[in-house]
């Protein structure tokens, strides 16, 4: 099995290259920035495991892409996404699809993974529709594939949260609900769905505890020490009031995934 990977660079493309490479899976990066070449060096990783190979790809400029897929690429795990910007007044992230999916020897790849979001489908926020449109175009595709949405990761709701409460008083609908997942985990349920035949279905996952945005800052700000007035206002508009309704959230939890408390203490009490 060879594996493509596009968004190495990101904050589950880096979590699932540290899986493969301990589990000595022969993967390629694709990506428009070098740095995903020496990612394997900087992070110090055993010797007796297979360095991965890096190509350019630029994939919102459908650059690099021909020369650059082998034919003996049988399974394309796409992670690349550039979240809330737009390309040919669209959200980026469907140009992205196009191009990887006109790029790829169809006949050839056996299994294409996709990385969405939970809630996509109920919540017509503009960057999830972006990602609804590139689950349709997968579909459409004829490739074998499987989808994979998740909760939101540990780190954003992290910064999410810390970014509001930079202000002297934050304003959230306090009953806002989210789901934290461990990155990790995420790339665990990955390295799963290669091991298996393409589901051709999509499916969720999600984190061990569904939250209020009240109770993440809360538990933010008692263990960073810090004292910030909350105050609640109304869910306005249809995307606020999905996140409160909970459709971001799923019943199917990562048995691997830690708590937000365990993410707080392993960031926050080192």
């Amino acid at each position: 099995m060879k594996i493509l990977v596009t968004g190495g660079n990101g904050v589950l493309g880096q979590a699932v290259s540290k899986l493969f490479l301990s589990c000595n899976i022969d993967f390629i990066i694709a990506s428009r920035n070098q740095k995903a070449k020496n990612y394997n060096d900087n992070n110090n990783t055993s010797s007796h495991l297979n360095h991965f190979k890096w190509i350019y790809m630029d994939l919102s400029k459908n650059e690099g892409l021909n020369k650059s897929m082998n034919n003996d690429i049988d399974t394309v795990l796409h992670l690349a996404s550039l979240p809330l910007q737009r390309i040919h007044q669209q959200p980026a992230d469907i140009t992205l699809t196009k191009n990887l999916l006109d790029s790829i020897q169809k006949k050839n790849v056996k299994h294409f993974i996709y990385s969405s979001i939970v809630g996509i489908d109920k919540i017509p926020f503009s960057y999830y529709q972006g990602k609804l449109e590139c689950e349709r175009l997968i579909k459409a595709s004829g490739i074998p594939y499987t989808i994979l949405r998740t909760t939101q990761f540990h780190d954003f709701v992290d910064a999410v949260a810390s970014k509001l409460l930079k202000f002297p008083i934050t304003f959230v609908p306090k009953s806002l609900k989210v789901q934290p997942i461990h990155v990790d985990a995420v790339a665990m349920e990955i390295y799963k769905i290669i091991k298996e035949a393409p589901l051709n279905s999509t499916y969720d996952i999600g984190g061990k505890k569904v939250y209020n945005i009240k109770e993440i800052m809360d538990s933010l700000l008692k263990i960073r020490h810090e004292n910030k007035l909350i105050l609640n206002m109304p869910a306005m508009g249809k995307v606020i009031q999905g996140f409160v309704k909970g459709y971001n959230t799923c019943d199917n939890i990562a048995s691997t995934s830690s708590t937000w408390e365990e993410y707080l203490a392993t960031k926050y009490l080192k």
